[in-house]
């Protein structure tokens, strides 16, 4: 079974007469609300170990709707609502200094709303300022 955020899931799942019927049908002629976020990870021994203990670890038992893929060089990840990660906990993980800016090089591609705020990258389907608060440290 794949995960209905998976990559390969639903439309994207089909080909040929079958996609361009549903891609074109009346109903999906609309725009549709989403509340799903995507984070492309470049790889690499840090990221590698961030996915495995934090994403897969405390930030799947936060947002169960959180689908990692192996995409070869890259890390797809797809969740609902927001995704974050605390550079903070990679530092400590990694048992060596890890700043936001070391793990913004990784960040190949977002979709959502993408910001830091102190020592954590956080992407969002949230409008900021207008569906919550803006913060600021």
């Amino acid at each position: 079974m794949t995960a209905k955020n998976a990559y390969n899931a639903g439309i994207m799942k089909k080909s040929g007469e079958a996609f361009a019927a549903e891609f074109f049908a009346e109903e999906n002629q609309v725009v549709h609300e989403s509340n799903t976020v995507v984070l492309v990870l470049m790889k690499s021994d840090e990221i590698d170990a961030i996915v495995e203990d934090i994403i897969l670890g405390e930030e799947t038992k936060r947002n169960p709707t959180l689908v990692v893929e192996d995409r070869g060089g890259f890390w797809w990840i797809k969740a609902d609502g927001k995704i974050q990660v605390d550079t903070e906990k990679a530092s400590e993980l990694l048992g060596k200094t890890y700043s936001i800016y070391d793990f913004l090089v990784n960040v190949s591609s977002t979709i959502g709303r993408a910001y830091t705020l102190g020592n954590t990258f956080t992407i969002t389907s949230e409008l900021m300022g207008l569906d919550r608060k803006l913060t600021d440290v």
